[in-house]
Order: structure tokens, then C-alpha cells, then sequence
């Protein structure tokens, strides 16, 4: 698709569009949610239940959306989702969305099982901001090794899955997705089994093995982002795996406040899961998040137009984000007040 059309789309309306390019087992696998879904419809139901309030006569002749995630300068406050299966949608997959990330000024988490490998991203895009995300493999020398991979590929974050104690279906059998002929994994030839009898310990076992970053994804109560900060964790992706594990979980920007009350300055915070605007995204760093993960949308602009596909959702979130915090009397997104944001009386 040329970016003149893509240009045309509104991004509210990528996964209808999409719906028309993809196989219906590809666009279900990616779409649908656990069990009735409930999880996954209010990770972006949610956002609407909060209101701006916004300030007045405020400098905002210029709006700075960079910001410093774990050291690492970007240009925006966004991070692509470890969305595993990319060249199922499109020929490039994740060196496609890499080289939109890179351009964009923001970070991919490259997942564990992609259907490339964080070598041949790096080489394709040599200036993109990478972080890697784990699943709990019960073989700990399979994950010693990509950790390393990881490392050596130049990641700057470990973000390893910690609400996948036991694998369950993402997708509803009725679907019937299956991976086309002539794809495979990046980091394996098999993939090892889920460890169900991991516990903190765990966090430590990956601290002591890298020098990078730890960065668990997947917690939503207070109490397990102390735990995990006690444990060795720089960072803390809130999150609910899309709504793709447990059916029934709180929505993640109703988790975020309470855990950046309990975590305070001793660890950075990420929201993932329902940001599908700018004003979703300054609604979650008004509430205490220093970035955000886009997951689904950056799937349906890949398919759509590979690079030019996903820098247009990135371009768009990150825009509209700017103008809000124009709006709202907001210079430096970095630093949005809390006060901007309220819920109003049920």
C-alpha cells in the first residue's frame, strides 16, 4: 500500500483495513483475546472512563516528547510490544518494524519468539533502540544463551514474561491459526517448556547473568512490583498480556497507579496494553508511566505497508500525543502533571 493511502486511513481504522488484507486465522491470531475477551475489550475500554483536565496559559510554543528510558535517549515515549510471528504479516516482519522504530526515535522489544533472529535485526537496522523479552523456558541454558545473543546484539533491556507461569491458547481454536510453511523461529529450533515452579528467585538467577537491564512484564499488583524491585528489577511493564492469558485481569491503566504509588522513584514504569492514541499514551505518563508499549496497532500497519505502515502508527500516536500536551499546557511530556487527568463520578 503507498503511504499516500496509508497517509489517507485514519489509524482507527487499521484493523478494518487490515481485516480485508490478512488471511482470517492470521487477523483472529492477532485481534482476539483469552477466554470472552473481556480482558482484552477493557484494556481499551478503560481509557475512556478518565477525562483531561487541562491547564491554561501555559509556554507551550514548543512540545518535547523525548525521553530517557534506562539510560537510552529516544525522541517519543513509545515501545513496540514483543510481538512474536511478524513475518507472518509481512514479508520483513520485525527488520520492517525495526527500521520504523529507528526512524521514529523509539524502541522494539524484540520477542523470544520472532520469526527473526536479534542478529539479522540489528544488522538491518543498526541504529534501532532493542530490548529483548523472555518467556520462563524451564531449560536455563537455552535462556543463558539468548540472553547472551542479546546482549551481544546490542539490546539494552531483559524483559522477561512473568505472568506465563503455564501456556495457554492466545487464540480461540475456531480460528485455526497455524504458522504458514516456510517460516520459523529466530532464537530456536524448538522451543522449550514453561516453568510453572519459577518464583522470584528467578529475577535474581537473570540479574546475576547480564549486565543489562531487567525489566519483568506482566505485573499488576502493587505487592509483586515491590517484589520485583527487591528482586532486581530496574523497570516494570505493566501489563496483562494483551488480555491473551488470563481472561478476567484488570485492565492495565487501572493496575498503573497503584503500582507506581508502591514502587515510587526506585524503578521506571511502562504501560502496555489498550493504547490505540496519543491521548491514551498521556493519559498513562500522566498517571505515572514513563513510556508506553503499542502492540496490536503496530501489527495491522505492518500489515498494511511493512516500514512505512508502522511509522504511521507510530508517527500518529506520537503526534497526537504532542498536540494533547499542547492542549493540556504540557511542554515536555516527560514531565506530565498528575492533575491533568481525573475520573469522574460513575
Amino acid at each position: 500500500m503507498s503511504d499516500r493511502l496509508l497517509d489517507r486511513i485514519p489509524l482507527d481504522s487499521f484493523g478494518d483495513v487490515a481485516r480485508l488484507v490478512l488471511e482470517t486465522p492470521v487477523y483472529e491470531w492477532i485481534r482476539s483475546g483469552a477466554g470472552d475477551e473481556q480482558s482484552a475489550i477493557d484494556n481499551v475500554a478503560a481509557f475512556r472512563r478518565w477525562r483531561m483536565r487541562p491547564h491554561v496559559l501555559e509556554d507551550v510554543s514548543t512540545v518535547s516528547t523525548a525521553v530517557t528510558l534506562l539510560g537510552t535517549p529516544l525522541e517519543v515515549p513509545l515501545l513496540v510490544a514483543p510481538l512474536a510471528l511478524q513475518r507472518v504479516v509481512d514479508e520483513e516482519g520485525e527488520i520492517a518494524t525495526a527500521r520504523a522504530v529507528a526512524e521514529v526515535g523509539a524502541a522494539l522489544i524484540v520477542a523470544v519468539n520472532a520469526t527473526t533472529s536479534v542478529e539479522e535485526i540489528r544488522s538491518a537496522a543498526p541504529d534501532a533502540t532493542l530490548w529483548f523479552q523472555l518467556y520462563n523456558w524451564d531449560n536455563r541454558d537455552a535462556l543463558a544463551r539468548v540472553v547472551e545473543r542479546a546482549e551481544a546484539a546490542g539490546c539494552r533491556a531483559i524483559v522477561p514474561l512473568v505472568n506465563t507461569p503455564i501456556g495457554v491458547a492466545h487464540t480461540p481454536p475456531r480460528a485455526g491459526f497455524r504458522l504458514p510453511a516456510g517460516l520459523s523461529f529466530g532464537h530456536f529450533e524448538e522451543s522449550p517448556g514453561l516453568d510453572a515452579g519459577n518464583t522470584w528467585s528467578y529475577l535474581e538467577w537473570l540479574a546475576a547473568r547480564t549486565t543489562l537491564p531487567i525489566v519483568p512484564k506482566g505485573i499488576l499488583h502493587p505487592d509483586d512490583a515491590r517484589r520485583a524491585v527487591n528482586s532486581g528489577a530496574r523497570g516494570i511493564i505493566v501489563s496483562n498480556h494483551g488480555g491473551r492469558q488470563l481472561h478476567r485481569a484488570v485492565a492495565t491503566i487501572d493496575a498503573l497507579p497503584e503500582i507506581v504509588a508502591a514502587v515510587g522513584e526506585s524503578a521506571e514504569i511502562y504501560l502496555d496494553g489498550g493504547i490505540r492514541s496519543g491521548s491514551d499514551a498521556l493519559t498513562a505518563l500522566a498517571l505515572g508511566a514513563r513510556a508506553v508499549t503499542v502492540g496490536r496497532p503496530v501489527m495491522w500497519g505492518l500489515a498494511l505497508g511493512g516500514t512505512a505502515g508502522v511509522r504511521r502508527v507510530l508517527r500518529s500516536i506520537a503526534a497526537e500525543l504532542a498536540e494533547d500536551a499542547a492542549l493540556c499546557g504540557v511542554a515536555a511530556t516527560s514531565a506530565t502533571p498528575r492533575d491533568i487527568v481525573i475520573r469522574p463520578p460513575a
